[in-house]
């Protein structure tokens, strides 16, 4: 475990290990955070406990935030790293810290929503047989609009085909609960800089036999605004882009590495391009032109252009083995993806958009970043 410090805690009753840890890996947005940690102090339930990784936050977190989990009464640890970790370092920590069965990731500016979320979600946990990793629904802050990644309440099922149509999920950290023992024993430093760790582990564990639970339940409460407003995301910095055509990065081959690398060694070797071909294709095919056409909605069409520039399967494709047939059937969805997503018309991609048919749990800026 990395170097840090306990800076405060309130252990569970004797001694004993909760069922949940509400985990919030934390950098700067000390104010989000306080209505995040109100939520969950609201909560009916009580066999859980919250803890708060602050990587070196460069605000008043780790004088005002301790104090407020003291006198909430509940269990907690609050750790102050010695050095800045980064967004997936800091997740890792999170899960290997824990003392609960299951982890519950929880974005710093993502607060819970009604105050028995937690009792019908460990209920759901206990129903579905203890899965080794589940995830939730989230709603938005301001609208309400939920998003159903967890259509119904139920184990999908396991291995690496399950990964492979799943993997999507995990994009989103809000809502993903792994058992602790699980996350544990894949843990791995190899994808610190990817921005999806959570990806990986989620692919991973299915992969090798672990079970997928859906809870319908909307337990998030997504963007948290405090003032009116909530953290500047990606949408903030491109109002202001200048006409570039420079290449832009989305995050889209971080994807769709981190779930091919939790899924690989689980994937018979004679099938092993084809399922490449299918995870890659299924990027080409929706992230892609999704992003190409969010950057043009949100800045202006030499945006978008700087997006297909920076999937280019010259550059995307050339970390992979892959049949002949394989790579040329990816270079034309690619290009058919990208023709189609530079002259679309916005107003198109705003209705869909709107009706929630995009790919939405992928962010390029959802992940809090150390």
């Amino acid at each position: 475990m990395s170097e840090s410090r306990l800076l405060a805690s309130s252990l569970p009753p004797k001694g004993e290990s909760p069922f949940l840890t509400i985990a919030i890996p934390h950098y700067k947005h000390r104010r989000y955070l306080e209505v995040v940690l109100e939520s969950i102090f609201a909560q009916d339930y009580d066999d859980f406990e919250i803890l708060v990784s602050s990587d070196c936050s460069p605000d008043d977190s780790d004088a005002t935030i301790p104090p407020l989990l003291q006198a909430s009464g509940r269990s907690f640890q609050y750790y102050a790293q010695t050095h800045n970790l980064g967004y997936d370092a800091n997740v890792r920590f999170c899960l290997r810290a824990a003392k609960g069965r299951y982890v519950f990731l929880l974005g710093n500016d993502d607060a819970l929503g009604k105050s028995n979320t937690l009792s019908e979600t460990a209920a759901s946990l206990k129903k579905l047989d203890f899965p080794e990793v589940a995830y939730v629904n989230y709603e938005d802050w301001s609208t309400g609009q939920v998003t159903r990644r967890a259509p119904v309440t139920v184990v999908l099922g396991t291995e690496f085909e399950l990964a492979l149509a799943r993997f999507r999920k995990f994009s989103f950290v809000s809502g993903l609960i792994f058992d602790h023992a699980s996350a544990v024993r894949y843990d791995t430093e190899k994808w610190d800089q990817s921005i999806y760790y959570q990806i990986y582990l989620g692919c991973r564990i299915l992969a090798a036999q672990g079970r997928l639970g859906s809870i319908n339940i909307s337990v998030v409460r997504k963007d948290v605004h405090v003032d009116g407003s909530g953290v500047p995301n990606y949408i903030t910095k491109l109002a202001s882009a200048r006409w570039s055509l420079k290449k832009r990065h989305t995050g889209v081959d971080s994807v769709m590495r981190v779930a091919w690398d939790g899924i690989e060694p689980f994937v018979p070797e004679k099938q092993r391009s084809r399922t490449l071909c299918r995870l890659l294709g299924h990027g080409l095919s929706t992230l892609h032109p999704y992003w190409v056409m969010e950057y043009r909605r949100s800045a202006n069409w030499s945006a978008g252009f700087g997006v297909a520039r920076g999937h280019w399967p010259g550059i995307l494709l050339r970390e992979y083995t892959l049949d002949t047939r394989d790579r040329i059937y990816l270079w034309m969805v690619y290009l058919a993806a990208t023709t189609a997503a530079l002259v679309v018309p916005i107003s198109l991609f705003e209705w869909l958009r709107n009706r929630r048919i995009e790919p939405r749990h992928v962010s390029t800026s959802g992940q809090r970043i150390g």
